[in-house]
């Protein structure tokens, strides 16, 4: 008999559903994975693409041009050609700035690989590793709660099972 504070089950038409059968540690890295997989897929996408996008700079032209202060200190010429070089700089720096974020997923989808490889050969491996992937991507939210979940679940010790 599995003792209560490991397990949960549920009565559910007819049938008893067990949290732990439901959300395992493999099932919960797995989902973790392919959405940080997704968002470094987005985020790759998006930093990749945001040299060729002409609304972005289209938009960051119109709101350097439109300011009331660039208005009153230059000419429109000036300002032409100031806001052609303000949008250059601020998707330059906005390039920069998203990296950071892709390498953090990547860093965090990489330690997931590694905690489902060694996720049979010991537990308190992946548990770690999945909470550093669970650090690493935490701005992200979900992939983060579903990596401390698995990690939890692989600290928790074996149940006892009573043989009366």
């Amino acid at each position: 008999m599995l003792s209560k504070w490991y397990t949960t089950d549920y009565f559910k038409g007819g049938f008893i559903i067990s949290i732990e059968s439901l959300f395992t540690p493999v099932k919960l890295a797995i989902a973790s994975l392919a959405l940080l997989l997704v968002c470094a897929g987005l985020s790759g996408f998006l930093i990749f693409s945001l040299d060729d996008s002409q609304i972005a700079q289209n938009q960051l032209t119109e709101l350097f041009q439109n300011d009331p202060k660039v208005q009153r200190e230059m000419t429109r010429t000036e300002a032409m050609m100031n806001s052609e070089i303000f949008a250059a700089d601020v998707v330059a720096g906005a390039k920069q700035l998203l990296f950071y974020p892709f390498y953090l997923l990547v860093a965090s989808a990489l330690l997931s690989v590694g905690g489902l490889l060694t996720i049979n050969l010991n537990r308190f491996v992946p548990a770690v590793l999945f909470s550093l992937a669970g650090v690493l991507s935490l701005f992200t939210l979900l992939p983060p709660v579903l990596l401390f979940f698995a990690s939890n679940r692989l600290f928790a010790p074996s149940p006892v099972i009573n043989t009366q």
